[in-house]
C-alpha cells in the first residue's frame, strides 16, 4: 500500500542541509526542529557529516509538531584527484537493501575516529596538549573536528584551518573518503537520491564545471545538483540549475546551517523552487502554477516567517 504523500503548499519553506551535533554542528535535534517549527517550515532535512545518528530523534520530534523531516547524511566522497560531499536522501541504512549503505557509514565512522586518535597524538606529542578534548566531545563518537575545536579552545590554533595546518604539520592530514561511486552505487541500492552539495562553493579546489560534471555522469548517476545554497550569487543559482536542468537532474536547495546563527539559521527556500525534488521524497505540492526560481526572487530569503 503507498503511503499518502505529505502535502506542501507552494510558498511553504524547505531547507534540505541541516547539522546537528552528531557531527560539526550545534544544534540538538530538538532545538532544531523547535526552531524549524516557530519559523513555518514544512520540510526540512538533516545531513550530518558521515553519520545519521540525529535523524531517528529529530524525525520523532518533528512528527510530533506537523512537520517532516527527510532522513539524509552528507557523505564525504572522493573523485578526481579532490573530495566532494555528498547529500545522500531517503536512504535506510537498517533496512536489507540498505546493508551496503550502513556498512559504508560504519567505515567511515571506524576511520574518522582512527584519524581523530592520530591527531591527538601528533599533537601531544609535539607539545600540544588537549586538556580540554572531554569537554568538547562531550560524550559524542571522537572525531576529527573535535580534535581541531580542542586545538583551538586550548589556544594552539586560531580557527579550524589553523588547527588543521597545525596538525598536517607533524604528518596527519585528518584526510577521510570514500569514493564517489561507490557512495552512490550503496546509497541507490538503499533507495537513497544523491544530491552533490554546494557545487559551487570553493574550499581551495575549485567549484564544479560542466565539464566535470559530464565526466562524472559518464560513470556515477548522481540524482541532482544543490543548485540553492547560503553563499551563492543570483548567478551562481542560475548557472546551476541550468546545469542540473540540461542534464536531466534534480534541483535541491540548503542553508547548510550548522547552529544558531552560524553560519547560518536555516534558510526558507519555498518549495515551488524544487518541486521535482519533494515529488522524489514522497510529497505533493499543491498551490503550484508552474512557476519556479526567477532572478529577483531570492529576496523571500532575507524575510524569515513564523508559523
Amino acid at each position: 500500500m503507498t503511503p499518502e504523500p505529505f502535502i506542501v503548499q507552494a510558498d511553504d519553506p524547505v531547507d534540505f542541509h541541516l547539522h546537528t551535533r552528531a557531527s560539526d554542528g550545534g544544534w540538538t535535534p530538538h532545538q532544531l526542529v523547535d526552531h524549524l517549527v516557530e519559523h513555518g517550515f514544512k520540510v526540512a532535512a538533516v545531513c550530518d557529516h558521515d553519520t545519521m545518528r540525529s535523524v531517528p530523534e529529530a524525525m520523532e520530534h518533528a512528527a510530533n509538531r506537523g512537520i517532516l523531516i527527510i532522513p539524509g547524511v552528507e557523505v564525504t566522497t572522493w573523485w578526481e584527484d579532490r573530495q566532494w560531499h555528498l547529500l545522500v536522501y531517503g536512504a535506510d541504512p537498517t533496512s536489507e537493501r540498505g546493508h551496503g549503505f550502513g556498512a559504508l557509514l560504519a567505515r567511515q565512522a571506524d576511520e574518522l575516529a582512527a584519524a581523530a586518535e592520530r591527531g591527538i597524538l601528533a599533537l601531544e606529542s609535539h607539545g600540544h596538549a588537549l586538556p580540554s578534548l572531554e569537554e568538547v566531545v562531550d560524550g559524542r563518537p571522537l572525531l576529527p573536528v573535535h580534535v581541531l575545536l580542542t586545538a583551538i579552545k586550548d589556544g594552539h590554533a586560531s580557527n579550524l584551518q589553523t588547527a588543521h595546518q597545525l596538525v598536517m604539520r607533524y604528518g596527519e592530514t585528518l584526510r577521510v573518503d570514500v569514493p564517489l561511486a561507490e557512495t552512490v552505487r550503496a546509497a541507490h541500492e538503499a533507495g537513497g537520491i544523491c544530491i552533490l552539495a554546494h557545487p559551487g562553493r570553493n574550499d581551495g579546489a575549485g567549484i564544479l564545471s560542466p565539464d566535470q560534471l559530464d565526466r562524472m555522469l559518464q560513470t556515477i548517476p548522481i540524482d541532482g545538483l544543490e543548485a540553492h545554497y547560503r553563499s551563492y550569487t543570483e548567478d551562481d543559482t542560475e548557472h546551476y540549475r541550468a546545469m542540473a536542468h540540461e542534464r536531466g537532474l534534480l534541483v535541491s536547495c540548503g542553508s547548510d546551517s550548522h547552529a544558531p546563527n552560524f553560519p547560518v539559521n536555516p534558510r526558507p527556500y519555498p518549495a515551488r523552487w524544487v518541486v521535482p525534488f519533494l515529488e522524489r521524497l514522497g510529497c505533493e505540492v499543491a498551490g503550484f502554477d508552474g512557476t519556479s526560481w526567477h532572478r529577483g526572487a531570492d529576496a523571500v530569503l532575507q524575510a524569515p516567517r513564523t508559523s
